[in-house]
């Protein structure tokens, strides 16, 4: 019950609601309950002979023994000559408090809906705050569609599992023990006869619980794994279709599917056995019960109108009893749901703000590597001992074969990891002993993967200064050549690109990252491949706008594009982790056997791939 207690430090927010809808459920009990002994005049009136009806005094407990005189000549003077009126009243009574309770149960399930549908969000919220903060590496490790499933199955499992607990958890027992009380009311010992069988339902309902949350959790994880085949598979669906491998995909989804349907169908097995067990249990009890009961009803020791209700109180118990078996069962859900949850909230990032982290002045000076170190998982050794420095406004460039850490070194500038040993500075101070918000503030990111949202043109641009005026906008448009095409969009800058951005070209997309980072105007600037899968019409005009972009300040550049490590202020070859020369590009050419190899591979692909297109340019 952990986890329901963890989830229960949620409700404190809706203190209030909460008490009103446990209050409310009490009230429903009550006028649920309360119906049945209003009906017992009526059996008896209906079914007791007069004599019969002329001893009710006389069954009075001795504290009411002053009410037995005059309830006698309420019985004579009224009763045994008005049988139909004494009806008519009863049901009046009997409608009366059926219409009360139902004022009362709509109201409590408004309330308590209140209650769970606010700490269901309030979870998300929570989730999504913390998620959002944890560090690069648990993406990596995660999953983007497993990650995505904990917000479309479990929060929503948990907000399902909830609205049971503040709903039929609170009313149900209530109104069990209601009707026992009726029953016991009435006659102790025939509910003694009938309770005895109680430990075996609630055995029953144990057991079957616990079935239910193993097959829930199996189930959510092969959801998390199926939402991971279709995301995959979606994003990649030209590749899917260029090798027509639809039958591979297909059977990987149909595999996962039937793992689904599996788990899914061990929890309809439990749901629906638990109804007919707990019936043919209480059916037996039953049995028993009324061969007893008739035995007394002929004998004269138990009137008919007792018996009426009795049996009454003890069917409506097995109704609750029967909605609470149900209940558990998605308890069961729930703190499986609720678990998976918790999981990914107790998740800590390695990328902690020290409390005493200092504001990072504006960049005056240099970045520089020293000794740095790092490792994935602490197993994959990626950087071995770097050394570098980045003064103001040089292009630094790293160029290395696939693999070597030239992506790694880049994203340990914004602080996406730390190094596992040495340390990265601006200024000399420790990027771990300054704030997040001022070191990335200074730092502009342009990928080859470009990353863009499903907004208009102007919010995508605007995303890292969301305060910046119109006119600020289009003149970052303007300087990334982005303004004249997004000018004949059909809503121009307030056109909606899609997810992703899938309305427009590689080339437009990039130059509207390109225009996000130019707005934001940052002293340092991390270009990693940013024109290597575009045509060369768009590279050239990425270049041109990156060229002048790049000027006064520092520029950290993962380079495939010839002209840009030409032009370096310092070119560092990475390889296997190490960087193993550096220098301008004559003066490598000259010194690094790798460096020369990987400068005439890239000049003889990037020649041939422009006398294929018949590419005039310069």
């Amino acid at each position: 019950m952990k986890v329901i207690g963890r989830l229960f430090r949620y409700v404190r927010f809706y203190k209030g609601k909460a008490v009103a809808s446990v209050v409310l459920a009490v009230l429903v009990a009550a006028l649920a309950v309360v119906r049945l002994p209003a009906l017992i005049p009526l059996f008896n009136a209906l079914f007791d002979s007069d004599q019969t009806i002329t001893q009710w005094p006389d069954r009075l407990p001795g504290f009411l023994a002053e009410w037995r005189e005059p309830l006698r000549d309420f019985i004579d003077s009224w009763v045994l000559d008005h049988r139909f009126e004494m009806l008519v009243i009863v049901m009046g009574v009997f409608l009366v408090l059926s219409l009360l309770k139902g004022i009362a149960q709509f109201f409590q399930g408004y309330t308590s809906g209140k209650v769970y549908t606010g700490v269901s969000r309030r979870i998300a919220a929570e989730l999504y705050r913390h998620v959002l903060g944890l560090s690069m590496s648990f993406y990596g490790r995660i999953g983007t569609p497993s990650i995505v499933a904990r917000f479309t199955n479990d929060v929503e499992a948990v907000g399902r599992g909830l609205k049971v607990l503040f709903g039929k958890a609170f009313l149900q027992p209530l109104m069990l023990v209601g009707f026992l009380v009726v029953a016991a009311l009435i006659n102790w010992k025939l509910l003694l006869l009938n309770v005895a069988l109680f430990p075996i339902l609630g055995s029953i309902i144990y057991f079957l619980g616990r079935k239910a949350r193993r097959a829930t959790r199996k189930g959510l994880h092969s959801r998390d794994r199926l939402v991971n085949i279709l995301q995959e598979t979606l994003q990649g669906i030209s590749i899917v279709k260029a090798f027509n491998m639809q039958r591979r995909e297909e059977e990987r989804f149909e595999v996962e599917n039937s793992r689904v349907l599996k788990q899914d169908l061990k929890l309809v097995k439990v749901g629906v056995i638990t109804s007919p067990f707990v019936e043919f249990v209480g059916a037996i009890g039953m049995s028993i019960s009324l061969v007893v009961a008739g035995k007394w009803v002929t004998d004269g020791a138990m009137s008919a109108g007792d018996f009426i209700t009795f049996y009454a109180a003890l069917a409506s118990v097995f109704d609750p009893l029967r909605k609470l078996s149900g209940v558990n069962n998605r308890i069961q859900m729930l703190r499986a749901a609720g678990a998976r949850v918790f999981d990914y909230l107790d998740e800590t990032t390695s990328i902690v703000e020290k409390d005493q982290a200092g504001h990072l002045g504006a960049f005056r000076d240099e970045i520089r590597f020293e000794k740095v170190f790092f490792t994935y998982d602490e197993m994959d050794t990626v950087l071995r001992g770097v050394d570098i420095v980045a003064r103001k406004g040089e292009i630094i460039a790293f160029v290395g074969p696939s693999g070597a850490g030239k992506t790694t070194m880049a994203r340990l500038i914004p602080r996406f990891w730390d190094p596992t040993s040495g340390r990265v500075t601006i200024d000399g101070a420790d990027l771990r002993d300054v704030t997040l918000s001022s070191l990335r503030n200074q730092i502009g990111l342009v990928t080859q993967e470009v990353i863009l949202f499903n907004d208009t043109v102007a919010s995508n641009i605007a995303y890292g200064r969301p305060d910046a005026s119109a006119e600020e906008v289009i003149q970052a448009a303007g300087a990334a050549n982005a303004d004249e095409f997004i000018r004949e969009l059909p809503e121009g800058y307030e056109t909606v690109i899609g997810e992703k951005g899938h309305t427009l070209s590689g080339g437009q997309r990039q130059r509207i990252a390109l225009a996000r980072a130019i707005l934001k105007d940052p002293p340092i600037l991390i270009l990693d491949e940013a024109t290597s899968s575009l045509d060369s019409q768009s590279e050239h005009l990425i270049q041109q706008a990156l060229d002048e972009f790049m000027q006064h300040r520092t520029s950290i550049v993962i380079a495939h594009r010839l002209s840009t490590v030409e032009r370096a202020s310092r070119i560092y070859v990475i390889e296997d982790g190490q960087v193993v020369a550096e220098g301008t590009n004559s003066e490598l050419l000259r010194t690094s056997p790798l460096y020369k190899k990987l400068h005439n591979m890239q000049f003889h692909t990037a020649s041939a791939q422009t006398t294929a297109r018949g590419d005039t340019r310069e």
